[in-house]
């Protein structure tokens, strides 16, 4: 996607050849959770409301943060930084399901302590896009202030929870919705972490529902290394 502020005229354009090289200097590819967490990629989960998925990206954030397989998907055995983003609870219930989440697996809170790192919109909204004229349009600011703050501390795996609170554009246009996809990843690649977005599906009537079933257009999880869904 050009960006809007860079006139094409200015881009250099050309055809790259491509050149072989050895297969084993070729490094594989960066999980940091399992197979489906991966730095400088984006990735979804798709779910029903009231289906946990917001207390499993908090447990699986402390599983990054602490090292601990605690759901058997591979982590760092060190840990790394984990930063959940949720634009919807207040904190206190954040932390009530993290704390509760740390007692029940036994996960001591100097495991998680200056790795795990939770924010509310409830506190601090967050807004990457907007429509301007019918147009979707990138928020440039927010998005430079999400990469000092992800730089600032390092973090290795942002968690946003729900994407359609994220943003201001129309849910069911693909060019909008793949904008907006399409900014998130380039954020991964410059600060090389992953990116998990959490989305609502849309109504199912009462079928079990797949990665396909994302609220609006399919463009998020075209743009996604990774999705996945969660079902009753």
């Amino acid at each position: 996607t050009i960006n809007p502020e860079t006139p094409s005229s200015a881009m250099s354009l050309k055809a790259t050849p491509f050149v072989w090289h050895d297969p084993l200097s070729i490094p594989p590819r960066p999980w940091v959770y399992g197979r489906h967490m991966i730095r400088k990629q984006v990735s979804v989960t798709v779910a029903p409301g009231g289906v946990g998925k917001s207390s499993l990206t908090l447990l699986e954030a402390v599983c990054l943060a602490s090292g601990r397989q605690l759901l058997g998907e591979w982590v760092n055995h060190g840990g790394v930084n984990a930063w959940v983003y949720n634009l919807e609870d207040p904190r206190e219930e954040m932390d009530r399901r993290v704390i509760g989440a740390m007692m029940h697996h036994g996960v001591q809170p100097s495991e998680v302590e200056g790795k795990l790192f939770l924010d509310t919109g409830r506190e601090r909204p967050l807004c990457t896009a907007v429509e301007i004229k019918g147009e979707a349009t990138i928020v440039r600011p927010e998005m430079q202030a999400l990469e000092a703050a992800i730089k600032e501390r390092a973090i290795d795996v942002l968690i946003i929870d729900p994407f359609v609170s994220s943003h201001r554009v129309s849910e069911n246009a693909s060019g909008a919705i793949d904008l907006v996809a399409k900014e998130w990843a380039r954020l991964a690649d410059r600060c090389n972490c992953a990116v998990e977005l959490v989305h609502h599906t849309r109504k199912t009537g009462g079928q079990e529902a797949t990665s396909e079933d994302g609220r609006g257009s399919s463009a998020l999880l075209g743009a996604a290394r990774s999705g996945r869904v969660l079902n009753n």
